[in-house]
């Protein structure tokens, strides 16, 4: 069984983690994005873009804070977004909408 969960950082642009779903969603029907600080952007960017396209509904946004040790020992408090996203029923057709443009693209 494939892993659900995606960590989304600011190393990549939310785009690849829109990706990622997307592939994740093609087996299963539920992924669950968590991003860290400064990722919660990337996270929220990520899940609202798969919305807005039909791949996905909104489940679940939840926002805790995370306390964790610096480099010095002093423990900071960072907050975390946790958004947990089912397949939309338009998810296949939204889908081969997006091949069927990437294949024409590329002609």
């Amino acid at each position: 069984m494939e892993e659900k969960l995606i960590k989304v950082s600011l190393k990549r642009k939310y785009t690849s983690f829109v990706y990622q779903a997307k592939e994740i969603l093609k087996e299963q029907s539920q992924v669950e994005l968590h991003g860290l600080g400064e990722a919660t952007a990337n996270t929220i960017r990520a899940a609202e873009m798969l919305c807005s396209l039909g791949y996905a509904t909104l489940e679940k946004f939840e926002t805790v804070s995370v306390s964790e040790e610096d480099h010095g020992g002093v423990s900071r408090s960072r907050a975390k977004a946790i958004i947990v996203l089912n397949k939309a029923p338009t998810f296949d057709k939204a889908y081969a909408e997006f091949e069927s443009n990437k294949t024409t693209k590329k002609e």
